[in-house]
């Protein structure tokens, strides 16, 4: 199991339907037992400026659930905190 992934991801709601996609930089947090980072979506997004439990889905379709929580906004980019709920997606 690798320790990180930085890359495209897309972003599911609980029923499995597409909210959008974006770019995360994802790590495992050993202290806290699980992982975190932060995911880049372009703003007026179904998951900009909220917070949200979702699944990140990377390229090879492995999944992971987390929390997203706003992390602030620059140009047309959102910014979203990640903390992982469970298994890594990577």
């Amino acid at each position: 199991m690798a320790d990180s992934y930085r890359g495209p991801v897309r972003i599911l709601g609980s029923d499995g339907i597409l909210l959008t996609t974006g770019a995360a930089t994802l790590e495992s947090d050993p202290e806290a037992g699980n992982w975190k980072g932060l995911l880049q979506t372009l703003k007026g997004t179904g998951v900009a400026g909220k917070a949200l439990v979702v699944e990140i889905e990377i390229p090879d379709g492995k999944r992971g659930r987390a929390q997203l929580t706003p992390h602030g906004d620059e140009g047309e980019k959102a910014t979203s905190a990640v903390v992982g709920l469970g298994s890594q997606p990577f």
